[in-house]
């Protein structure tokens, strides 16, 4: 086995990796629906919406309990 035959087998094993993963931090994955899909817009918006309502309330909860004496 060749120096080229391995790296040729390295970039294969790589590219099938990419494509199989998930991917955990642009949230995004192969199986993306299409971006004119009405409802999965509106639930990302609103989960979006609502994380942020979460992290919030849950810095005023602990900035009371812990920071205000």
């Amino acid at each position: 086995m060749t120096k080229s035959d391995r790296e040729e087998e390295a970039r294969a094993a790589l590219k099938r990796l990419d494509q199989q993963s998930e991917k955990i931090i642009t949230g995004s994955h192969p199986h993306d629906p299409p971006e004119d899909d009405k409802i999965e817009i509106l639930g990302k918006r609103i989960a979006r919406i609502l994380s942020v309502i979460l992290m919030v309330g849950l810095i005023i909860y602990l900035w009371r309990t812990y920071l205000n004496g």
